[in-house]
């Protein structure tokens, strides 16, 4: 089983996310957006319809030379909830697990022994989606590009000969590695 967003729900949320990098600033336009997150501009146009219309409202739009959008409030104040069930509607891994309000879609479900499981799972991704923010998604992305990133030198790299026995770090030379570091043995295929 594969729960899946559409790609209406990954974009909407790709936008949003652009939208909370730039929270505080000028309007972002549609067209800054879609190179930016690399996305198609008649798409998203689609997509900012639904952001705009939500009740409450998840982005405003400013018109004019400058104009764009923004959010409508800050993005600690976002729940990454309420932006997925902008885009996607309830959450429901199954159709008999499907929030709010349910019509009785199967012939099983009063005695369906299953229906709990689909039912925690639900419970699950919506209290994680609920407990994070636009802010956070911000936040967690930003300490991603800031970690720094080793590198080894292929100056460092040093091939010997099996007969040579193994480089350490210190530069001296260990015939066996003292258990740790084993030569490089070729096989023969």
């Amino acid at each position: 089983m594969i729960l899946q967003v559409s790609t209406r729900g990954e974009y909407g949320v790709r936008i949003m996310v652009d939208l909370a990098r730039h929270y505080g600033e000028h309007p972002r336009s549609l067209t800054d957006i879609s190179q930016a997150e690399a996305l198609p501009l008649a798409y998203l146009e689609q997509l900012v319809k639904l952001l705009r219309e939500a009740d409450p409202p998840l982005v405003v739009s400013t018109r004019g030379a400058h104009g764009g959008y923004r959010l409508s409030r800050p993005p600690e104040q976002i729940t990454m909830g309420e932006v997925v069930r902008v885009l996607e509607g309830p959450i429901a891994p199954m159709m008999c697990a499907t929030e709010g309000e349910m019509t009785e879609l199967c012939d099983f479900l009063s005695s369906c022994r299953i229906r709990n499981l689909w039912a925690k799972l639900r419970d699950v991704v919506a209290q994680t989606l609920d407990n994070m923010t636009l802010a956070d998604l911000v936040s967690e992305a930003q300490q991603e590009q800031s970690a720094p990133t080793h590198f080894i030198a292929l100056s460092d790299i040093h091939i010997m000969h099996q007969s040579q026995g193994l480089s350490r770090a210190d530069g001296g030379i260990s015939s066996q590695g003292a258990g740790k570091l084993r030569p490089y043995q070729p096989t023969n295929r």
